[in-house]
């Protein structure tokens, strides 16, 4: 067995685990999707989920051969897809969901079930989500499939029907510690309860922040608020960080809107904010709420969101957006 493989570990979702190798050895389901917000392990459990499906629900799936072809892709058991460019499209392609129909055709080298994971399904085009609808009309015999999405919104109603689910809850931050000090030692150890709570308690995000110096990134976002001179340096900043490149962008975009809810949150009970509050956030939503009403604070949200969109779809100045975004607190 291949110590290295670190997917393989799983910290706070035996339960989950446990749960499904019980349901699909009994339903006759080909079709689940692992729901639950981006970065807490959904993938990492998908991949464990095809171990045990390729190797027909054996009890000792973790120590077969191939097992450890399917940790490293490496076996024609598994069909992975995810976005092509990640990065920069952020998107499913037809194409790639269309291809499957022909690997379907092709026998594999051994009569162990097959499964097809499709990483960030709520990422599918218009019309990959179509084509991908036809597949599951009429799955093929042996094949499963591991839908594994953020959110269900831009996921068709149809496919979510078909679709025997899996919801993952959030992690502790105890378990978050377990996850990023298993993945990732760089770390620094006095901020790691910081970028945790940060993220909303997803280890993978906070892999994410912590390499985009998202922490210091937030602070000087929390100065701007203080000091309207230095939202222009901290829109500069973030959009030559960001470079428009859309992971990043979607980044800033989670770190300005971590604060707006945050502000909604702390208007409602300010008392179960406590000790979810870093830095000086504390000072920062009393100084918001001065000037801004829960009904202002839902326009800017949407304002937020229609500028980000500009940003992605059109290319536009991150940096202006930003700005102007900002400003309007002042």
């Amino acid at each position: 067995m291949n110590e290295n493989i670190e997917i393989k570990k799983i910290i706070g979702f035996n339960k989950v685990e446990e749960q499904f190798q019980k349901s699909i050895s009994i339903r006759n389901n080909q079709t689940w999707m692992l729901v639950g917000k981006k970065g807490i392990g959904k993938r990492s459990l998908s991949m464990r989920f095809a171990g045990y499906i390729i190797n027909k629900f054996d009890v000792n799936w973790e120590t077969s051969e191939l097992t450890n072809e399917v940790f490293n892709k490496e076996t024609d058991n598994l069909h992975y897809i995810t976005a092509l460019d990640e990065k920069n499209s952020g998107k499913i392609s037809k194409e790639q969901i269309d291809n499957l129909s022909s690997k379907f055709k092709l026998f594999s080298n051994n009569s162990n079930y097959r499964v097809v994971i499709i990483d960030k399904f709520n990422w599918l085009t218009n019309s990959a989500m179509n084509s991908m609808l036809k597949i599951l009309e009429e799955p093929p015999n042996g094949v499963y499939f591991l839908l594994v999405a953020d959110e269900l919104n831009n996921i068709l109603p149809t496919i979510q029907s078909r679709s025997q689910k899996v919801f993952f809850r959030n992690l502790t931050l105890d378990e978050c510690k377990n996850v990023i000090t298993l993945n990732n030692s760089i770390i620094n150890k006095e901020s790691l309860d910081d970028i945790i709570k940060l993220s909303n308690y997803s280890p993978g995000l906070s892999l994410e922040i912590n390499s985009f110096s998202g922490l210091s990134i937030y602070q000087e976002l929390l100065n701007t608020f203080v000091n309207k001179q230095t939202i222009r340096d901290f829109s500069k900043k973030i959009a030559s960080t960001s470079k428009n490149n859309l992971s990043n962008i979607w980044i800033v975009e989670f770190l300005i809107k971590k604060l707006l809810s945050n502000c909604l949150r702390y208007s409602i009970n300010k008392e179960s904010m406590n000790n979810l509050l870093i830095l000086n956030e504390n000072q920062i939503l009393n100084l918001i709420q001065k000037n801004k009403n829960n009904n202002d604070l839902l326009d800017i949200l949407d304002n937020l969101n229609y500028r980000i969109k500009r940003v992605k779809n059109f290319n536009l100045s991150l940096e202006l957006e930003v700005f102007q975004f900002l400003n309007q607190f002042h």
